[in-house]
């Protein structure tokens, strides 16, 4: 009995790896058709395509080596009361919050202007835009929305928050629910998405909510692709109500070749790489459950699948 890394091999052997080096007591298959079907206890994935779990009848453990389980989740085949664990890597708070605030002080201090002016050879000044004056509002105050916040307080910026269901957060204004939605996207200068996707935050960010935005306001998304409706979005960027996008999540990753995000002027999108949980640690959390489901033992980061998370 053992453990499925199924994973395309880019991604999954440093996984491997790892998880050979930390328990090489421990069977490893790196491959769907090297691995015996009756002989798969748990699996490692990202995402999977339906008749692939119903394939391994001894399966007692479904792993993603990341906090987002989404793609995991809507499998419809997914075996009732499967363990879904998920990933929890501390760093990774701290990359996306370097993400958020890189990004937001890339459009905040208008960085790619002053590159082309250098290329240009144009020594021009600008006047500096305060960050005390441009309001950022975070969807999501789980841990990596609290951690993003305080990282945006700390550089000068004002922040309010919104949650599905009230949070009392210590330095932080918050809001929740459908008026307070409303509340905190027209107060928002730059507008940070961090939540899971859930059916209620899928297409939540549309025309009609991200016209509530102030005109020129920025938006920044770390949480999921199918939270935004990208066509209604890049509209808005073209008619100017928007000022640009940061965009490190996509429906489709990648993007096709005709997609409009490719190249689009003020779009800044990246291959998902804000924050990457190391091998290391996906090996170490994926057997340290592996232990535990054999010695009968609670289960660490088990996803509640009612809830997406």
């Amino acid at each position: 009995m053992g453990i499925l890394v199924n994973i395309h091999p880019s991604m999954g052997a440093p996984i491997v790896d790892a998880l050979r080096a930390l328990a090489p007591d421990v069977q490893v298959w790196a491959h769907r058709d090297e691995a015996p079907a009756t002989e798969v206890e748990a699996m490692l994935a990202w995402s999977l395509k339906p008749g692939v779990l119903p394939a391994y009848p001894q399966l007692k453990l479904l792993c993603a080596p990341s906090a987002g389980v989404d793609k995991l989740l809507a499998v419809p085949d997914l075996p009732v009361g499967l363990p879904v664990a998920r990933t929890v890597d501390p760093q990774q708070h701290v990359e996306i919050a370097q993400y958020v605030v890189g990004t937001a002080l890339r459009h905040t201090r208008e960085l790619d202007l002053f590159a082309r002016q250098q290329q240009a050879g144009d020594w021009l000044r600008r006047p500096v835009r305060a960050s005390a004056d441009c309001r950022v509002g975070i969807l999501g105050l789980g841990e990596v929305g609290r951690f993003v916040a305080g990282a945006m307080q700390a550089v000068g910026y004002p922040v309010a928050g919104w949650s599905r269901s009230s949070k009392s957060i210590a330095g932080l204004a918050t809001h929740s629910g459908a008026e307070g939605l409303q509340q905190l996207l027209s107060t928002s200068d730059i507008l940070v998405c961090a939540l899971p996707l859930t059916p209620e935050t899928r297409d939540l960010l549309n025309r009609r909510t991200l016209s509530l935005l102030p005109r020129d306001a920025y938006f920044i998304n770390v949480g999921r692709g199918e939270q935004v409706v990208e066509d209604e979005l890049l509209a808005l960027l073209d008619e100017g109500h928007l000022a640009g996008a940061a965009l490190d999540v996509l429906r489709e990753e990648p993007p096709q070749p005709g997609n409009k995000v490719w190249g689009h002027p003020k779009a800044f999108v990246t291959p998902h790489i804000a924050a990457q949980a190391s091998a290391d640690t996906v090996a170490r959390q994926c057997l340290e459950n592996l232990r535990r489901l054999r010695a009968g033992e609670p289960l660490l980061n088990l996803v509640d699948v009612t809830r997406g998370y």
